[in-house]
């Protein structure tokens, strides 16, 4: 079967190239005057008219602590821009970057992409089929959060033409090829990191480890030529980028939802809708003494209860805590799949199935009472009380947990948040709930934590979540053939009217809030029309750099 995948397109502007080195960034300490010059770059430019501006400043994401490198796990969530990547996602849907078409054979095991025949690395060398196929291949072992387990090798019988060979039908194949950006074959080495040659529409020129990195525009590029031609990325947590933001020193900035509600002169608040989810994972197995083979405990007999679990889901205010915890930059979340094309929008809640009534009614049917008297409901002598875990370094999921351990208090459900680090909640998240954060353009999300083939794998479905229904109709989805198969059973997964793993079924985790991605953008600076960002990614913001422009 063929698929033409949507033109990528992108806006061109012809303007002047300021440097042209390619893979000659430099990655060793900045003197103590470097940020200085940054600074002085940005005023100098404010004094230019709009047209003439073609650079601008960002603090906008951490700094890859592996470097630019795609095999170390560098851009595996948001747009690389120094690499290019076989496809790109629209909101979910899948349009095309190299890959011009592609086909499935062997009842979907067998993947043919055929791949554009002028694109050059930064460098001047052809890119060809045999880096793409160097690159999955070398990803399958390369131990970053992205799974081709499935993939037993790539191949590539031409220039224009790299096949991929799988164990097992999976159609949901597709949503990984946007996350892999291209490295070439001959140059790859242990170094790459820190001088990566790619086929983006930017290269690495400039990296002074800790402070900035300078990307310039590849006039290599296959693409169309973006307006801004010289992106200065400095790397600041959240109070430095808005002090610089105060300053007038950066153009762009991300920031939280608290310091969102300031008001800088000069700048104007963008508030990009996410699938940036957060919530909470539940143990939804009895414990029954089980443990792993690591040795951690399974199990938790109050929330092994699908009526606990559907009765926090469905009883949490999420407008009230969108407004307490996130100042109101967001929308409430139902699933991990809430805006994306696979999304079954009959498990929205309304005010129909949702509220304190209808939750409380729930615990009452399923035999939870509070038969003593003191608040807290009870069930063959156990009480509806249990742990909830964050992670303590991160303000906002400990005021999720302390806000819904509050409105709980009114389900006769006792909740007793807990901070601790990432690693001591990996102790015990097979045994206790937890809160968490999830989101990406991809299906497999929603897969890896509900299906019962990835317990244990780690974050992945830490809860233990079974039901064969769902297992069914992830087996369906892998083995179709066409994209409207694959989000129908994406969606039967999370409520066939009788079972499924969402609020209105097992609900083995219910997620709460999609919280914004808020940035700091001076004014004249236009960033285009953004995509729906994906949990943890503010460098998303960029995905549609060829957009951007100063007015």
């Amino acid at each position: 079967m063929n698929h033409t995948l949507h033109k990528w397109v992108g806006v061109a502007l012809a303007l002047t190239l300021l440097l042209a080195a390619c893979g000659g960034a430099s990655s060793t300490a900045a003197p103590a005057s470097a940020a200085p010059a940054v600074a002085a770059s940005s005023a100098a430019q404010s004094s230019e008219s709009a047209a003439a501006r073609t650079e601008l400043i960002a603090a906008i994401g951490s700094e890859p602590s592996a470097g630019w490198d795609p095999l170390t796990g560098y851009a595996v969530k948001f747009d690389p821009q120094l690499q290019s990547t076989l496809t790109k996602t629209d909101n979910g849907k899948v349009v095309n970057d190299l890959a011009t078409d592609y086909e499935v054979t062997d009842s979907g095991r067998t993947w043919t992409f055929h791949i554009r025949d002028d694109v050059l690395f930064c460098n001047g060398d052809k890119l060809t089929a045999s880096d793409v196929a160097f690159t999955y291949n070398s990803m399958k072992t390369a131990g970053t959060n992205l799974d081709l387990s499935n993939m037993i090798e790539a191949v590539a019988p031409d220039d224009t033409t790299v096949v991929f060979r799988l164990v097992e039908p999976d159609y949901t194949f597709l949503y990984g090829t946007h996350k892999v950006g291209i490295v070439p074959e001959k140059l790859y080495d242990e170094n790459y990191g820190d001088h990566p040659i790619g086929s983006g529409p930017y290269k690495l020129v400039q990296w002074d480890k800790g402070q900035q990195a300078v990307w310039e525009y590849n006039e290599l590029y296959y693409g169309a030529e973006p307006a801004i031609k010289r992106i200065v990325l400095v790397f600041m947590d959240e109070d430095a980028a808005f002090a610089a933001v105060r300053k007038g020193t950066v153009d762009i900035a991300y920031t939280n939802q608290s310091l969102a509600m300031q008001t800088v002169d000069g700048y104007r608040m963008v508030n990009v809708e996410t699938i940036d989810n957060f919530g909470i994972i539940f143990p939804c197995q009895p414990d029954e003494g089980k443990t792993t083979e690591a040795g951690k405990k399974i199990g938790n007999n109050v929330t092994c209860d699908a009526a606990i679990r559907r009765a926090i889901g469905v009883g949490i205010d999420r407008q009230k805590l969108l407004k307490d915890v996130f100042n109101g930059y967001g929308y409430p979340s139902y699933s991990m799949c809430d805006t994306m094309p696979w999304f079954n929008e009959e498990t929205a809640l309304t005010s129909e199935n949702s509220g304190v009534d209808v939750a409380c009614k729930i615990l009452e049917d399923a035999g939870w009472v509070d038969t003593d008297g003191d608040g807290i409901r009870e069930k063959d002598g156990l009480k509806a009380e249990f742990t909830l875990n964050y992670t303590a370094t991160m303000g906002n999921r400990q005021s999720v947990a302390m806000a819904v351990a509050e409105q709980a208090k009114a389900l006769g459900i006792e909740i007793h948040p807990n901070g601790a680090a990432n690693s001591d909640i990996q102790q015990v998240f097979h045994c206790e709930p937890y809160v968490f954060g999830r989101g990406d353009h991809t299906p497999n999300e929603f897969y890896l934590m509900t299906s019962s083939t990835t317990p244990g794998s780690g974050w992945s479905n830490s809860g233990y979540y079974s039901n064969p229904k769902v297992d069914e109709y992830f087996r369906l989805a892998r083995e179709c053939e066409n994209l409207d198969d694959l989000y129908r059973y994406f969606k039967l997964a999370q409520w066939d009217g009788e079972t499924g793993a969402s609020l209105l079924g097992d609900a083995p985790d219910v997620w709460l809030i999609r919280a914004d991605h808020c940035y700091f953008v001076r004014e004249g600076l236009d960033i285009g029309k953004q995509q729906i960002h994906p949990h943890s990614a503010q460098l998303s913001v960029l995905a549609n750099i060829l957009e951007w422009k100063w007015n």
